[in-house]
């Protein structure tokens, strides 16, 4: 189902969000998924020519280069599989989904647990959104426009984090933490910095103790957690 069309609050260019449902993603387990595309440009065409930016903002994993090498692996860090956005977009080019209004959506995601952003940042999308389509679920999220965004975000995403000086930045803005560690630069996740502790990501890769949809510490503020989450970058 189609959540929102318009205006882009990054950069003001056409978007769309989407709400898909029987994922069959191991790590998130079945989650109604949202997606959150250009609504004029096909996703792999966004990449290559940089109007990803309208639903990614200043996300250091997407392309570090424009053209036919912003689809290779070495260009692009982000870890979503251009397929599955591919045929999101497919479907809404072809009027493949319903559009039955913010309300009638919120009363059919009534007791589930929803995953903003399966591709773009929820920041792109006018809270108010997110206020009336999540009014009776609860869910996870992750931004990377924590410094520009609406504050008020904060209640549905956690802050992404690159490195450990961005938490406690993202902390002084009221987010609590999702920091992606380069395996690269550290031995082991750090548990602790400082006044800051990290809980390590239970359904990550290493761990897989559990599923996002068992766990949902990833849900902002609006459930009363305070731990800030990490995991290891892959």
């Amino acid at each position: 189902m189609v959540i929102y069309e318009g205006p882009s609050l990054i950069d003001g260019q056409p978007i769309v969000a989407i709400v898909t449902f029987g994922s069959n993603n191991s790590k998130t387990g079945s989650m109604p998924q949202v997606w959150i595309l250009r609504s004029d440009v096909h996703p792999t065409e966004a990449l290559r020519n940089g109007s990803d930016k309208s639903i990614c903002g200043d996300c250091p994993h997407r392309p570090k280069v424009l053209g036919d090498g912003a689809l290779k692996k070495n260009s692009r860090s982000c870890y979503v599989n251009t397929m599955s956005i591919n045929a999101v977009y497919n479907k809404y080019a072809k009027g493949g989904y319903k559009k039955p209004g913010l309300d009638v959506i919120s009363k059919k995601l009534r007791g589930t647990k929803v995953r903003l952003g399966a591709y773009g940042d929820p920041g792109s999308v006018p809270t108010e959104v997110w206020d009336t389509i999540l009014k009776y679920c609860t869910s996870t999220g992750y931004t990377h426009q924590w410094r520009t965004c609406d504050p008020n975000l904060n209640k549905y995403c956690m802050a992404s984090c690159d490195n450990v000086a961005e938490t406690f930045l993202a902390k002084g803005f009221g987010y609590r933490t999702f920091f992606v560690q380069n395996v690269a630069s550290f031995d082991d996740v750090i548990r602790q910095q400082d006044d800051i502790k990290f809980a390590y990501c239970p359904a990550s890769k290493e761990l897989q103790k559990t599923t996002c949809f068992k766990c949902m510490a990833c849900s902002g503020t609006r459930t009363g957690l305070h731990s800030n989450i990490t995991i290891k970058m892959h």
